[in-house]
């Protein structure tokens, strides 16, 4: 999908990458009695979608991206140097999306999560409100979880990539970029758990 290079189509674009990742985790070709019933999570996501996508243009895209540019080089030395004071970090998300891409669908998550409390004081995504916001709708317990066990995974991943510590007020360049990596880790972690690649807890 290519995309032009407007800040109104690459929030738009951003947002079918969103809605197509919401959609990845209930398969065709799921095991039965896995995944029968699909969450709401999407539809959550449609309610408040086109809101955050005026929301970011408005108030964000314009000032945010100024700032970003001017400070890419020392945001992501600084990001380096941390993770080589850290050691080898384990965690990543396979999605390949422009960096742009990347940090505006997490930007529009991150709304969407702060529009469904799943976002603390601090701006930092929580363990209670995204295994909520997932699991809504579905009555199955394996699903839950997976889900649960799939959140906990990703907060953890991306709380030792990132070097969060969660007494400290996100900034608005952690909170999308910490968005789309929770988004599109626990995104794969259910898709594992519909198509049978991961193991139910009994």
């Amino acid at each position: 999908m290519r995309c032009q290079r407007s800040w109104t189509s690459v929030v738009a674009c951003s947002s079918v990458l969103v809605v197509m990742l919401l959609l990845q985790p209930v398969r065709a070709d799921a095991p039965k009695k896995r995944c029968l019933t699909k969450p709401t999570v999407s539809k959550k996501v449609d309610m408040v979608i086109h809101q955050c996508q005026e929301e970011i243009k408005s108030s964000l895209i314009e000032d945010a991206l100024k700032i970003f540019t001017a400070e890419q080089g020392h945001w992501h030395d600084r990001r380096k140097r941390d993770a080589d004071d850290a050691g080898t970090l384990d965690f990543s998300h396979p999605t390949i999306v422009s960096h742009e891409d990347k940090w505006i669908a997490g930007c529009l998550m991150q709304c969407v999560y702060r529009k469904n409390n799943a976002i603390d004081k601090n701006g930092w995504p929580t363990l209670d409100g995204l295994v909520s916001l997932y699991t809504d709708g579905v009555n199955e317990h394996g699903y839950f979880m997976a889900t649960l066990r799939g959140v906990d995974r990703c907060l953890k991943g991306t709380s030792k990539k990132y070097q969060i510590k969660r007494n400290d007020a996100a900034e608005n360049f952690e909170q999308c970029e910490v968005a789309f990596d929770v988004f599109d880790c626990i995104s794969d972690m259910i898709t594992d758990y519909c198509s049978g690649q991961s193991e139910s807890e009994h």
